[in-house]
């Protein structure tokens, strides 16, 4: 119990020097809300779609894609010439690459984030054989990637003049993907597109993790510095309360800032988590996770200029590889496949797997089980900051 409260009194006195000072408390607490809500306030233009941009084309959309032809699944419910001749045309623009799934692998692919998009071609009326009944055609993207949903609808619709004219009239709609096949139908939240905000604000919530384990790190380097470590070290303190100590006041002002950006997420802007309990899990490890790359930042960092400027480059990394700056999409293929090493793609992934993507305990333990191994071998080895006073 000692040794419990031993570790409370540092982390108190942890938190109460964060308080006092107001650029680290603005940067901790302030900044990532500030982003969550600009960044979700630009709404489609920053890759998030909302309902009523359902049959919406956008201007300037081939300038938007990502790097090479992207891999959009195919569904050919009508299975006809006209299909075939869409199918071929759509295949031949140069920035698409067509590969023929069913309805579930297509929507599984999408949901997972493995597929921007997938084209859905209707079947034909049972009633008719009419040669001039147009096509019914359905676009249904990922919505974070809305500059590709632009670009596919206008090669959809280049493709469908190219194969058939003006003798096959065109009937395009676009989906964004909210979860899993068959949600609407349970639970009425799950029939609308996530808002912006459901697609912006994890990100919010990982550059408040970020923001907390570089203050923490500095903190300590600070307190290397100026003798309070050695102060520590004499008095009647395990070596490992005083870690302890330190990364139990970085958990609580992640854990916290989390609290707070998710409150506003859902009471301010309307964001429904599809399962708390995994949200809960992805949060916990993600900050669990960023603790212990805190403790390793610190310890590699010796004067204050020179940490502070190590941690954030290294954040800063993090952050662009893993999708926390730039989406993964907008990266060239070599890039996203790199992108996977960065911690901040498994926060983000198990986050959204619980906020829009409805992803299952499954799909979101491993990422989970990724930052909790980071977590505690970056605590391992930084833990020779007390070892070494």
């Amino acid at each position: 119990m000692a040794g419990l409260r031993a570790i409370w009194a540092l982390a108190v006195k942890d938190l109460r020097l964060l308080a006092r000072d107001r650029g680290a408390l603005f940067l901790t607490f302030a900044w990532p809300l500030i982003l969550a809500c600009f960044f979700g306030a630009l709404g489609p233009g920053f890759g998030a779609l909302t309902g009523g941009e359902s049959g919406g084309q956008g201007e300037g959309g081939q300038g938007e894609g990502s790097q090479g032809a992207m891999v959009v699944g195919f569904v050919d419910e009508r299975a006809d010439a006209r299909s075939e001749a869409l199918a071929e045309a759509l295949d031949a623009h140069p920035r698409v690459r067509l590969e023929a799934r069913t309805l579930a692998e297509a929507r599984e692919a999408v949901r997972e984030g493995a597929a921007p998009a997938y084209v859905q071609v209707h079947a034909a009326s049972d009633d008719t054989s009419d040669t001039s009944e147009g096509l019914g055609v359905r676009v249904v993207v990922d919505p974070r990637r809305a500059s590709e949903a632009e670009l596919l609808e206008s090669a959809v619709e280049l493709a469908a003049w190219r194969s058939g004219g003006r003798a096959a009239p065109l009937t395009l709609s676009r989906e964004v993907l909210a979860g899993p096949e068959g949600a609407a139908a349970g639970d009425p939240s799950h029939a609308r597109p996530p808002s912006p905000y459901a697609v912006t604000f994890p990100q919010g919530i990982i550059w408040a993790v970020l923001a907390c384990a570089a203050t923490f790190a500095l903190s300590l380097v600070n307190e290397r510095l100026r003798g309070t470590l050695q102060r520590l070290a004499v008095a009647p303190l395990r070596r490992y309360e005083i870690l302890a100590g330190k990364g139990l006041a970085c958990l609580l002002a992640i854990t916290a800032m989390q609290v707070v950006l998710m409150a506003v997420a859902v009471l301010g802007f309307g964001v429904r988590p599809q399962s708390w309990g995994l949200l809960t899990m992805a949060l916990g490890c993600t900050s669990l996770g960023f603790v212990g790359v805190m403790t390793l930042l610190a310890a590699i960092g010796r004067k204050t200029a020179s940490a502070a400027g190590m941690a954030w480059a290294i954040l800063m990394a993090m952050a662009m590889l893993g999708g926390g700056m730039l989406p993964l999409f907008m990266m060239p293929p070599w890039l996203q496949a790199v992108a996977w090493a960065s911690p901040v793609a498994w926060g983000l992934r198990a986050i959204e797997g619980a906020v829009w993507r409805g992803a299952g305990l499954v799909e979101v333990a491993g990422p989970c089980l990724a930052l909790l191994g980071l977590g505690a071998l970056c605590m391992a080895l930084g833990s020779r900051i007390v070892r070494e006073l």
